[in-house]
């Protein structure tokens, strides 16, 4: 195992901040047994968390989604992700850094067995950070180059989308499958072929200036970024309209995009081998992103 210095992770588990190389979780927890753990993701901008409170709020209803609950309330774990934020950037020559920090809540551990019955500890909450660097986008003007999987996204009757868990099986194969093939990551259909998101973030596409997304009753996560972006289209007057649609609605588009904590706002340039504007960056998505810089920077009073 990496030493946390050549890593560069700060790692608290239950609150405490301990080295990466004597971190341990037990074979027993949940959390590997079944993937039974949500987690959410926020990065940091000159050091302070984008919309970190608006991320807890959606673990709980993850929480609700899955049968939780919570040992703690999401305001230690608030307390926690800042304590670890502070701890990173104190490390010599980080203070300038800007981080990705993970929260992941797994049910606990105990006997083998899915009954709750079998549990023999409280919730296991573990925060983990690490430089933004070490999770690099491509330019703007590079863009993605996307698959559309033929693997389908859960049902949200099955294991919800909208419940963000560990349990992330079906969108790494859908990730691997298009890695396999040449592309950066992969966009995942429903059942009826409509395009729900991708692995780890939400999509969006244009045509004649109209800026369309997938809604959440397709089976997908209510990305905080996304959300971010639907308003920021009311405010600018852009029309945006939440509607399914068929994968080859993107080929004909004007621009596709993506958002995420992580992405921002990302331009696709390839899907499924079809350039998209002829591989060259669109005004909605340059006007979108510098909206959501200033957004950023108005929220957290940026210097």
């Amino acid at each position: 195992m990496l030493s946390a210095k050549k890593r560069k992770t700060i790692l608290s588990i239950n609150g405490k901040i301990i080295p990466l190389e004597k971190a341990n979780v037990s074979v027993f927890d949940r959390s590997f047994l079944y993937g039974d753990s949500l987690y959410e993701v926020v990065r940091t901008y000159e050091g302070k968390p984008f919309r970190l409170k608006e991320h807890l709020a959606r673990m709980e209803k993850s929480a609700a989604l899955c049968q939780m609950k919570f040992s703690q309330p999401t305001k230690v774990y608030e307390r926690e992700m800042l304590k670890c934020i502070a701890a990173y950037r104190a490390q010599p020559g980080k203070k300038n850094e800007d981080v990705y920090c993970r929260i992941i809540v797994s049910r606990g551990s105990g006997k083998i067995g899915f009954g709750l019955k079998n549990l023999e500890s409280e919730t296991l909450y573990v925060v983990m950070v690490e430089p933004i660097s070490m999770y690099p986008n491509p330019p703007m003007t590079k863009g993605l180059k996307l698959q559309v999987s033929k693997r389908v996204r859960n049902h949200p009757k099955a294991t919800d989308p909208a419940m963000k868990s560990g349990n992330y099986l079906n969108s790494l194969l859908s990730y691997l499958t298009a890695a396999n093939a040449g592309y950066d990551d992969a966009l995942m259909p429903d059942q009826q072929g409509f395009v729900t998101e991708g692995t780890t973030f939400n999509i969006f596409y244009v045509k004649r200036g109209i800026v369309a997304t997938p809604p959440l009753d397709v089976g997908i996560l209510d990305g905080v970024t996304r959300r971010a972006i639907i308003n920021l289209c009311v405010q600018l007057g852009i029309p945006c309209r939440e509607v399914r649609f068929p994968k080859e609605y993107m080929y004909d588009a004007d621009e596709v995009f993506a958002s995420s904590s992580l992405k921002e706002v990302l331009p696709v340039y390839n899907l499924d081998g079809h350039k998209i504007n002829g591989g060259k960056l669109g005004p909605v998505a340059v006007t979108l992103k510098a909206a959501f810089d200033e957004l950023v920077k108005n929220e957290l009073k940026l210097g």
